[in-house]
């Protein structure tokens, strides 16, 4: 019976590491249009950085303003602002950037800063990417479940239906291959996939 409880214990308190353990964020520069809810006229549009670890998503926008959500886990892209009011998540078409649709504001997220990427960071890099290789990869949904992971220049990376990597152009290098990965596992996430 001790030893049973020592080694709860000692489990215990892996869990209690792993917990305390913090987590890495994807950050990127991005471009933010900014509307007041029910309205089609923006109130600002600029570089902004776009932030997310573990469903936490935090935009920082020009001026200084930042936005935190925290994820409402019982249903996918759905979120809380800092008062506690719902927000939800859209993707865009193409994987061209996100809508955050708060109480108050609606904001578009573009992951190509155009035409504001001249005063872009030079560090400014792919979605959870870790390198700064062009635009970030668009997910197309294709037949029978598959996805597949598109980035400028050919490279095409394909995905069944549960998520895992089966196939590739010759275009695509080994590094490409591994943003594709990593890209696909957070489209699951968000989406509930």
């Amino acid at each position: 019976m001790k030893r049973l409880q020592a080694l709860a214990a000692t489990l215990l308190g892996f869990a209690a590491v792993a917990v305390a353990s913090p987590a890495l964020a994807d950050t990127v520069d991005a471009r933010c249009d900014v509307f007041p809810a029910g309205d089609d006229k923006a109130t600002s549009s600029g570089l902004c950085s776009f932030s997310q670890r573990q469903g936490f998503v935090t935009i920082q926008l020009k001026g200084g303003q930042t936005i935190e959500l925290k994820p409402n886990e019982s249903t996918p892209n759905a979120f809380f602002d800092a008062k506690g009011e719902p927000a939800k998540r859209e993707i865009l078409e193409a994987n061209r950037g996100q809508v955050y649709r708060l109480d108050t504001q609606s904001i578009f997220v573009f992951w190509d800063t155009a035409p504001y990427a001249k005063g872009a960071t030079s560090g400014s890099s792919t979605p959870g990417s870790g390198a700064s290789k062009g635009n970030p990869p668009e997910i197309v949904p294709l037949l029978l479940g598959i996805h597949q992971v598109k980035f400028d220049g050919g490279c095409r990376v394909n995905f069944n239906k549960a998520g895992k990597y089966f196939s590739k152009t010759s275009a695509c290098d080994a590094a490409q291959v591994g943003i594709a990965e990593d890209a696909m596992q957070r489209f699951s996430r968000e989406q509930g996939l």
